[in-house]
């Protein structure tokens, strides 16, 4: 079943569209990579399906339905957000953090987190390897453990949706991998579907089950790595020259000119 869906989508900003006319499906537990060159419209298109910009045309359907037809309360309890720009310097403690992921399900009255509250919370927690620092306050770890609590704070939202916007861009190598291994995992035991913008095309063939690429707001390629990733594509999108290999790591990419 498709989880989400886009018929003929278009988004922008004001009266300028940005992304156009865009088809795509993701399934439960898939992976997909949005990849294109700055200012291709990767982050529009986000903010489109979160509904944090307009839309001009098309429909956006969430489990076979409407996205319209849906609370906003409704679609945080099924879609997480985890945005390019992360508060590192919040005097709040790691639990803390990963406990406003509960707010979509608690009445603006409700303070107290329940019995269920606290499984989710603890879950997540243990999910990014972060329980042993729960205590910690956010502004006193590291960029790599500052990254998986925002990530656990989306996990206990309880998502079946999760997207995340360049996720691995303050990472160094170690973290990166490891940050996606993680989202991997949770992907296979959860069944959650992953919507992912990577800059990195070796992560982005890596992870994805499929790769959605777009060049001026339109879509340009929609498929597995397998079927996309080529010289002659990375040309097309990134008007670059690059050698391209397969490796039991998937298709890796080595820019020439």
């Amino acid at each position: 079943m498709a989880r989400l869906k886009l018929e003929n989508y278009s988004a922008g900003y004001k009266d300028n569209i940005i992304i156009k006319n865009i088809n795509l499906s993701v399934n439960s537990g898939e992976w997909l990579g949005v990849i294109g060159s700055n200012g291709s419209g990767k982050s529009t298109l986000i903010k489109g399906i979160m509904g944090i910009i307009k839309s001009f045309r098309g429909n956006i359907y969430l489990k076979e339905k409407d996205i319209k037809l849906f609370t906003k309360r409704r679609i945080a309890q099924t879609i997480s957000f985890l945005p390019q720009q992360l508060n590192s310097n919040l005097m709040i403690t790691v639990k803390e953090l990963v406990a406003l992921g509960r707010s979509p399900y608690k009445e603006f009255w409700e303070f107290d987190l329940n019995k269920n509250d606290q499984e989710k919370i603890n879950q997540s927690l243990n999910l990014v390897d972060m329980y042993d620092l729960k205590d910690n306050l956010i502004n006193q770890i590291s960029g790599g453990q500052c990254q998986r609590a925002y990530l656990a704070l989306a996990l206990a939202q309880d998502p079946e949706i999760l997207i995340l916007d360049e996720p691995t861009n303050a990472l160094d190598l170690k973290y990166q991998l490891k940050f996606l291994e993680i989202v991997n995992k949770l992907k296979v035991k959860s069944n959650i579907s992953i919507i992912t913008i990577l800059h990195d095309l070796n992560l982005a063939s890596r992870f994805s089950d499929k790769i959605l690429a777009l060049k001026d707001g339109h879509l340009a390629g929609f498929g597995s790595s397998n079927e996309l990733i080529n010289e002659k594509f990375i040309k097309s999108i990134f008007d670059i020259n690059a050698l391209v290999s397969d490796t039991p790591y998937g298709k890796q990419i080595y820019p020439v000119d």
